[in-house]
């Protein structure tokens, strides 16, 4: 069985997709999935710390490959324009093979993007790029708030969606107890500004998340991750 790719793009660095794809991970664990059906990877870096997922992983025997991909190093770009580094075809395989390496019999692979949708474009391997050859299902992650939120929602969707990519869930991370009086605004305005995209919810910050990837919290991680969250919806995304 071919197994179903998830790409966790986002607004920014540091927005959350390596945080949201840990709590995809810990969900899908209660749900019954086994370890060895799942794979986490970030194909793309610019930072070669560990993150918490990659902890996660390690403790719960799922594979993983955090920091062994193309590293975005200084002047990189540059070398590339210039023509000392392999080519776009050569990059893009290279990073292809290492998705499917890690694949081999997994029912779910979880890609951890770099930077927004578009970061990879100078050297021909972007977000999208990558994402549309596994032919995978794409989760956003989005700012926190309303008006700055919702704005680069549209633009950096609206990229995905010129380049071909269409099933796109939306989940607005880092939101603190004023939840519930912007959920509202941003379901009514999403839903009229990117009417072919799905919202599956909103992620609250947690304070306490690294002391519940130390002690292997899994059934904590994941009641914290899907709080407000439609799983159905999350579900059907992956």
């Amino acid at each position: 069985m071919n197994p179903t790719f998830l790409y966790v793009m986002g607004a920014e660095a540091g927005v959350g997709k390596s945080t949201v794809c840990l709590g995809i991970l810990a969900y899908l664990l209660t749900q019954g999935f086994k370890a060895q059906e799942l794979a986490y990877i970030k194909p793309m870096t610019q930072c070669l710390i560990p993150q918490n997922v990659a902890l996660f992983c390690e403790q719960t025997h799922i594979d993983c490959c955090a920091t062994e991909g193309l590293v975005f190093t200084k002047d990189f770009t540059r070398d590339f324009i210039a023509g000392l580094t392999r080519n776009s075809d050569e990059l893009k395989q290279e990073i292809l093979n290492d998705v499917y390496a890690i694949a081999q019999q997994k029912t779910f692979v979880i890609i951890d993007g770099i930077g927004y949708p578009a970061v990879g474009s100078i050297i021909g391997v972007s977000n999208v790029d990558i994402a549309m050859a596994l032919d995978s299902n794409v989760i956003y992650i989005a700012h926190p708030g309303i008006g700055k939120a919702i704005d680069s929602t549209v633009l950096n969707v609206t990229f995905m969606q010129n380049k071909g990519m269409n099933n796109i869930g939306i989940i607005f991370n880092q939101l603190s107890s004023t939840l519930t009086t912007i959920q509202p605004y941003i379901d009514k305005r999403l839903i009229e500004l990117l009417p072919t995209t799905t919202l599956l919810g909103f992620l609250t910050k947690n304070e306490n998340l690294d002391e519940l990837v130390h002690n292997q919290s899994i059934d904590e991680i994941s009641k914290w991750f899907i709080e407000n969250l439609d799983t159905s919806k999350l579900l059907s995304q992956c």
